[in-house]
C-alpha cells in the first residue's frame, strides 16, 4: 500500500510530508518511509514534489507497478462476480464484481429492488459491457447462496431466494 502522510505541528500547520510504502502482510510486512520537512529553503510544494518523487522511485526499486494502490488488484487480472450479504441488520444483499488490474470500477447490483436472478443477470450484462465482450445469449441461473447468506437474506425479507446446496456428506470413501 502506498500513501503520503501530511505532517502537522500542534497549531495544525503543515510542516512536511512522509511518503510510506507497505509491502507484505503480518510478519512479512516491510515499511519504507522518509520524511520531507518544510524549511526556509524548501517550500510546501517542493516538499510534496520531493515526497512524491521518492515514493515513485522507491516503488520502481522494489518492483512495484507505479501508481498501484495495492498489489492485491494486480493479482486479479480477470473479473469475478460475488454475492455479498451484510453481516448485521438491516441485512442488505447485492451482486458485486471485483476491481481488476486495469482499474475497471466495481459493479454492484442490489437484490431487493430486483429479485435474486434479475440482479444476477443485470450484473452479468453490465460486466460484459464493462469488459467490452458480447453478452451471453443465455444467462445461466445464479449460483445459490451459502447457508449463512441464505439465513440473512430470509431475515431481510427477500423473496425468490434459491435454497443453498445441501452440506457435503462427511462419510469416508470406502474402497
Amino acid at each position: 500500500m502506498r500513501r503520503i502522510v501530511i505532517l502537522k505541528n500542534q497549531d495544525g500547520e503543515i510542516v512536511g510530508y512522509r511518503p510510506t510504502i507497505q509491502q507484505g502482510t503480518k510478519e512479512h510486512r516491510r515499511d519504507y518511509y522518509q520524511t520531507f520537512k518544510i524549511t526556509p529553503e524548501v517550500s510546501l510544494s517542493e516538499a510534496l514534489r520531493a515526497a512524491m518523487d521518492w515514493r515513485d522511485l522507491t516503488e520502481k526499486k522494489l518492483g512495484i507497478d507505479p501508481g498501484s494502490h495495492s498489489a492485491a488488484c494486480s493479482s486479479k487480472p480477470i473479473a469475478s462476480i460475488s454475492l455479498i450479504v451484510s453481516q448485521s441488520p438491516p441485512y442488505r444483499a447485492h451482486w458485486a464484481t471485483n476491481q481488476t488490474a486495469d482499474g475497471a470500477p466495481k459493479i454492484r447490483v442490489s437484490i431487493g429492488v430486483r429479485n435474486y436472478q434479475d440482479a444476477y443477470e443485470e450484473t452479468v450484462l453490465r460486466l460484459a459491457q464493462r469488459e467490452g465482450i458480447p453478452p451471453p445469449e443465455q444467462i445461466p441461473l445464479a449460483p445459490p447462496p451459502r447457508r449463512d447468506q441464505y439465513r440473512r437474506m430470509v431475515k431481510a425479507g427477500l423473496q425468490d431466494i434459491p435454497k443453498p446446496l445441501p452440506a457435503r456428506s462427511r462419510q469416508k470413501c470406502r474402497p
